[in-house]
């Protein structure tokens, strides 16, 4: 029978988040400390930590943190302990990760292969609900000017044009560019539609001189560039593809 409410005080000492997060930083706290300490408390039958284990429990087809990060404010009031203050805490810390996801996206990377440049931009892209489409420019030395989203949404590849993508690399002085899309349903296999979209926006490319290095697209932290797979762009000993960085 349980008596009185549990807290996280009942635990040893060596067990708190709060202390172990002063004593040795908050790099060491696991993924429901860092949660409990954002709750700070339990329920009258859990403490933080277990009811951090609720949270991260919430999806069954993301597992953790991932699941967090597709959650809804409806998803998280469910929970027995969780009411509207504590799922906007929650939500919005997950949102301040996804702004500082954004940020690292300095100008002046260079990528070293397609791997490379996927996994850059897999954590921002493989939570999204929804398909989106972006366009990464680069200059002459193949150095990341910046990315932009041009689609949003259930995206009909038949329809997505080149135009805003070309509009976007002339306004800023790109000399090539990617284009790289999610597939929501964490598989990256490419369809029909984005197949033709590939060749749409490599013929685009090729005419107004801004070369088309290669689309990529993010599934569940995995990838598919076509030109890995040597689909539209040839071979990869190609030249002109001066994103990533050439080996001496």
């Amino acid at each position: 029978m349980l008596m009185g409410h549990k807290t996280i005080q009942n635990l040893p000492e060596s067990e708190r988040p709060y202390e172990k997060a002063v004593r040795y930083g908050v790099g060491v706290l696991s993924d429901a400390e860092l949660l409990a300490v954002i709750l700070r408390t339990g329920t009258r039958n859990k403490t933080g930590i277990e009811l951090a284990y609720d949270v991260l429990e919430i999806s069954e087809r993301y597992p953790g943190l991932l699941g967090l990060g597709h959650a809804r404010l409806n998803d998280l009031t469910k929970l027995n302990g969780i009411g509207t203050v504590k799922a906007l805490e929650l939500l919005c810390t997950v949102e301040l990760g996804k702004r500082m996801s954004m940020l690292k996206r300095e100008p002046g990377r260079v990528f070293d292969d397609p791997k490379d440049i996927a996994g850059y931009f897999m954590e921002e892209l493989r939570a999204l609900e929804t398909e989106h489409f972006y366009v990464v420019l680069f200059d002459a030395s193949g150095r990341l000017i910046r990315y932009e989203p041009v689609f949003k949404g259930t995206i009909n590849m038949s329809l997505v044009s080149p135009r805003e993508a070309l509009r976007l690399a002339l306004d800023h002085d790109a000399c090539n560019l990617i284009i790289m899309h999610n597939h929501p349903s964490g598989d990256p296999t490419p369809s029909n539609s984005d197949h033709e979209v590939t060749v749409k926006f490599y013929r685009a490319c090729s005419q107004v001189g801004i070369p088309l290095l290669d689309h990529i697209v993010i599934g569940d932290n995995t990838y598919f560039s076509y030109r890995e797979n040597r689909l539209v762009f040839g071979t990869d000993d190609d030249d002109t593809y001066t994103p990533y960085r050439k080996e001496t």
